[in-house]
């Protein structure tokens, strides 16, 4: 099932870990009402709680906000590595990284 919004991934997620919309409401000390509201695009969701919802669900901020699989964007990021073909670059590269993993 192709999922267009951030609700509609969160529903698809939430089903595949046999989670009831009342059950993704008490793990979050909230209402099944809001849950609902998230999933039918109702209203906003904060990002620490879609940090949250994410965690819970075992999938990342990333997906649930744009659809996007953690496989291609590390996919992506390996492509972009290996088009660096300096040798110092490439070092660099890797300590942004760590840098930006470490914030």
């Amino acid at each position: 099932m192709k999922t267009n919004t951030i609700g509609e991934r969160i529903a698809e997620c939430r089903r595949n870990k046999g989670l009831t919309q009342f059950d993704l409401a008490e793990l979050l000390c909230t209402k099944k009402a809001t849950i609902s509201a998230y999933e039918n695009d109702k209203i906003d969701i904060k990002i620490s709680i879609l940090k949250d919802i994410a965690k819970l669900l075992d999938t990342s901020v990333s997906y649930l906000s744009d659809g996007e699989s953690e496989a291609s964007s590390c996919e992506e990021v390996m492509a972009l590595f290996n088009n660096i073909k300096d040798d110092k670059l490439r070092r660099v590269a890797i300590e942004q990284m760590r840098v930006l993993a470490n914030m």
